[in-house]
């Protein structure tokens, strides 16, 4: 190997051992190549050079051109590491020079005779530091790429084990969210491995701002750019998908809405099958699902084709047996199978045959009845002393009450029934007179009865009693009209109270009365009308858990109730032009389309065409949303146990894994350029 010297202008004198046969421009040229490159480097300090001689000693064989310049300039470092150490200082982020160096110190404070761990360290870390410099120089972009691959395999295997930012995050998160962890995850690793580069706390401080500078820039352009490059493809693989396999496509979508709304099929089954059994068979998969059921039933409903015939008939016909199933519902909560006329009725007729039963029983053992004071209370009313005639005009009071003072005082006092039947007159007239409005009559005279009774009490220790049952009965059979005006003017605070006042017999007459108006309400409102909802409110919550004894029941149905109508509105509702653009893809040549052409409107005719083409291109095909569709409208009358589960779940459970890993990739390719951004740059 010849050696040739070269002098410089400035007085440098160089040294180039040329390749065997190497002539001296050959050389000079070689001087001329390490120049360039070395003029700008600084000169090795003791422990690189160090480094540098060992390895010129152990691997003589391996230098290349540039290790055959030697002079003032200095000198490049040499080593024969490769992809491998790329790939594990990627994973270590960057610190495997760091570790390897403090594991080597003891033996370099031996070798170099010293006792500072600080000096054996630095020799150490010389060496470490010249082996990974000379395998970037070694290994270029491939090794930049080993490098980057071992730090996503940590940042992803991290992130798999919840070391991550992400981990707060909803499954459901948007994509701003996902960005800002993509960016910490990525930030926070780059900023440890930038710190692993380097020498000294203030190259290391730098190199870590620098890594997290880079990482938190790299960490949101990934996922935004993962983000850009879905939405640009999504659509091509969406329309194969669903041409190739349909049904596969259509359940997919069902499993992605499932995986929305939070809940699993299970859940979904159990909630269809529950309502099927409490008596709301049409309650559906869409209903059970919330928003996410409903607005996937509504995309199905709105294009042409069998799916909408069937949404379309699905709905409206239980939306048509809505009445009938609220009328239900209101009666089983209430305990009222009989209408509010129907229990008065009953009742009534109760009470006169205990009547007859309690009077008949006290006729026979009762002494003579002192009718003397209630005929001296008519006389102080109507007027009339000893001595006195008085002749009352027909319409007054003292009419009304003479006829009742002429009887008493021919009536037998042995008598007891004849007494009774002359009671029994009294009392109607006074509620005759009650219910005419006459409210003074009715006072004046049923002050009179009252005389009546307490005569007829004394001569009769059993008629306290049955009339005392007598009058419980009227109270009871009163608070069937109470409870009506309760349900149509009370208030909650006055309502409530009164209900509890009242005896058993008189609640139930209540329930009659209350729920009465409430299911006449509902069987005479409007098709189309959402029956439930006068019930949504705390006013009849409130009233219907003090009073009615089927009240959870009830509730649960009148909010299933609720929801159908809200699923019907959502899919058959919305935009008109929603409708004819999908009236029109059905006739395939829509008429605006037409019109468009002829008055040479090209931008409206090919905004028609796109749009009438919109669900073909994105996969929204007839044949997917029939399966769509034929999944939605599974109801407790047509579901089988563990049909929608078998359906969905290893659906959902392909699309969350497949998700999970498109994310950890994401993060992993994040986190590794990150890590690997410090070492592309020359470190000493």
């Amino acid at each position: 190997m010849p050696t040739f010297q070269f002098k410089s202008p400035d007085g440098q004198t160089y040294s180039v051992n040329g390749p065997d046969g190497a002539t001296p421009e050959q050389a000079f040229q070689i001087l001329q190549q390490h120049l360039g490159t070395a003029a700008a480097a600084p000169a090795p300090d003791k422990y690189q050079q160090a480094a540098l001689d060992e390895r010129n000693a152990l691997l003589p064989s391996q230098k290349g051109l540039s290790d055959l310049v030697t002079g003032d300039a200095g000198q490049q470092p040499t080593g024969d590491a490769g992809l491998t150490r790329r790939l594990v200082h990627g994973a270590t982020l960057g610190a495997d020079t760091t570790l390897l160096a403090g594991l080597e110190t003891p033996l370099e404070m031996i070798k170099r005779g010293t006792f500072s761990p600080a000096e054996g360290y630095n020799y150490a870390k010389a060496r470490e530091d010249l082996i990974m410099n000379k395998a970037r120089q070694n290994t270029g972009a491939l090794g930049t790429a080993a490098e980057i691959l071992g730090g996503g395999i940590t940042g992803a295997g991290l992130a798999s084990n919840g070391v991550t930012a992400a981990r707060a995050l909803a499954p459901n998160a948007s994509i701003v969210a996902r960005i800002l962890a993509s960016a910490a995850d990525a930030a926070s690793l780059g900023g440890i491995s930038g710190a692993m580069e380097g020498n000294g706390l203030q190259e290391r401080a730098g190199n870590a701002l620098r890594g997290a500078a880079t990482g938190a820039a790299v960490g949101t352009a990934i996922p935004a750019a993962g983000a850009l490059l879905h939405g640009v493809t999504a659509p091509i693989f969406a329309n194969a998908a669903a041409r190739i396999n349909p049904e596969g496509y259509g359940t997919a979508q069902v499993a992605r809405a499932i995986h929305e709304s939070g809940m699993t099929p299970a859940q979904i089954e159990g909630a269809v099958q529950q309502a099927g059994q409490e008596g709301q068979g049409v309650f559906n998969v869409a209903d059970a699902m919330g928003n996410a059921g409903q607005e996937m039933l509504g995309t199905a409903a709105r294009g042409p084709g069998p799916a909408r015939t069937a949404i379309v008939n699905a709905l409206e016909g239980r939306q048509g047996t809505q009445g009938r199933r609220m009328s239900n519902a209101l009666a089983e909560g209430f305990n009222a199978p009989e209408t509010a006329a129907q229990t008065e009725a009953r009742m009534t007729a109760a009470r006169g045959a205990q009547a007859d039963a309690d009077f008949g029983a006290v006729r026979g053992g009762s002494a003579p009845v002192d009718v003397t004071p209630t005929i001296n209370h008519l006389d102080s009313i109507i007027g009339t002393q000893p001595g006195q005639v008085l002749t009352p005009p027909n319409d007054s009071i003292e009419a009304a009450l003479t006829p009742f003072r002429q009887r008493l005082a021919r009536v037998n006092p042995d008598d007891f029934e004849a007494v009774q039947r002359l009671r029994g007159d009294m009392a109607d007239a006074a509620q005759a007179a009650r219910q005419g409005g006459q409210g003074n009559r009715a006072r004046l005279i049923g002050g009179a009865v009252r005389q009546l009774d307490a005569a007829m009490e004394a001569a009769s220790p059993g008629y306290r009693a049955a009339n005392a049952n007598f009058a419980q009965a009227s109270r009871n059979i009163k608070a069937v009209q109470t409870g009506r005006q309760a349900a149509t003017q009370g208030r909650t605070e006055d309502t409530i109270p009164a209900f509890q006042a009242l005896q058993p017999q008189g609640q139930q007459a209540f329930r009659a009365g209350y729920v009465d108006p409430l299911i006449a309400q509902t069987q005479g409102a409007a098709f189309g009308a959402n029956k439930a909802r006068p019930l949504m409110n705390d006013a009849f919550q409130a009233e219907a858990n003090a009073m009615a004894p089927g009240n959870p029941l009830m509730q649960r149905r009148i909010g299933r109730e609720n929801t159908m109508f809200e699923t019907r509105a959502t899919a058959l509702g919305g935009s008109p032009t929603a409708k004819n653009l999908a009236h029109d893809t059905a006739m395939s040549v829509s008429p605006h389309l037409v019109g468009q052409i002829l008055t040479g409107n090209w931008h409206g005719a090919v905004r028609s065409v796109l749009s009438a083409g919109h669900n073909m291109m994105t996969g929204n095909t007839p044949q997917v949303r029939q399966r769509v569709a034929d999944i939605l409208l599974q109801n407790g009358n047509t579901m089988t146990p563990g049909q929608l589960r078998n359906a969905v779940q290893n659906t959902v459970a392909r699309i969350q894994f497949v998700n999970n890993i498109a994310r950890n990739l994401q993060r992993g390719a994040s986190t590794g350029i990150a890590i690997a951004a410090p070492g592309m740059q020359q470190r000493r």
